[in-house]
């Protein structure tokens, strides 16, 4: 029995694996092929091919009819993953904000991350940001946990367009972040987004905080 376990874990995380990459390759470029597949894994286009025939199987693949020989992710293979979506300024980047974004991505399979408008950051916080928006993501995307970074809206009418476009199961908000749970359940149900679980992420690390660290900076400025 205990090796019959075992076999089921490794086949489920190696599906995970191999729908992770289908879905990523389906969000980035809308359609993959068998190169693209075999080369985002680091296997062999022999073993690639043979991985597509399995998820074409099990129906968490599908060919598109255009480009030719390219395939996307089906609804029932996204259903096998857990989208986690989280995000924030991220200006000066801390230990604090690499402890929440590890948080976030234990909750889930893939990790979405929003990186906030320039002109957002200083509508919210009365000062404008001391790195752009372009070079936070740029930062982010280095990242191992995180899997894909988006451009956060300026307008804010246009803020959850991008619940809309990821369609998270998770929205993790930080344990700082001002917004409350209930709160943004209830932005969310106005505009017609339901079955997202919210969680307040418990990571904090004392003295890790944005604001602290340009207080620090002024004090130690040179003129």
């Amino acid at each position: 029995m205990k090796s019959e376990s075992k076999s089921t874990e490794v086949f489920q995380a190696l599906l995970k694996e191999f729908l992770k990459a289908a879905y990523l390759l389906t969000f980035n470029n809308e359609s993959f092929n068998v190169f693209d597949f075999a080369n985002y894994l680091k296997r062999t286009q022999e073993e690639g091919l043979a991985l597509l025939s399995v998820l074409k199987g099990l129906h968490m693949i599908k060919p598109v009819i255009n480009p030719p020989e390219h395939y996307e992710i089906t609804t029932g293979g996204i259903n096998n993953l857990k989208i986690v979506l989280t995000g924030g300024a991220f200006d000066i980047v801390h230990l604090g904000h690499l402890k929440t974004l590890k948080e976030a991505k234990s909750r889930g399979d893939i990790l979405f991350v929003v990186v906030a408008s320039d002109e957002t950051i200083k509508r919210n916080k009365g000062r404008p940001p001391l790195n752009s928006q372009a070079n936070r993501i740029e930062l982010l995307s280095q990242f191992d946990i995180v899997d894909i970074v988006l451009k956060g809206k300026s307008d804010p009418k246009k803020v959850f367009d991008v619940v809309s476009q990821v369609k998270p199961d998770i929205i993790a908000i930080g344990y700082d972040q001002s917004l409350t749970e209930a709160k943004l359940f209830q932005l969310l149900s106005d505009r017609g987004l339901q079955n997202i679980e919210i969680v307040k992420l418990r990571a904090r690390i004392p003295n890790e905080k944005s604001s602290l660290k340009f207080k620090n900076l002024d004090e130690h400025s040179f003129e």
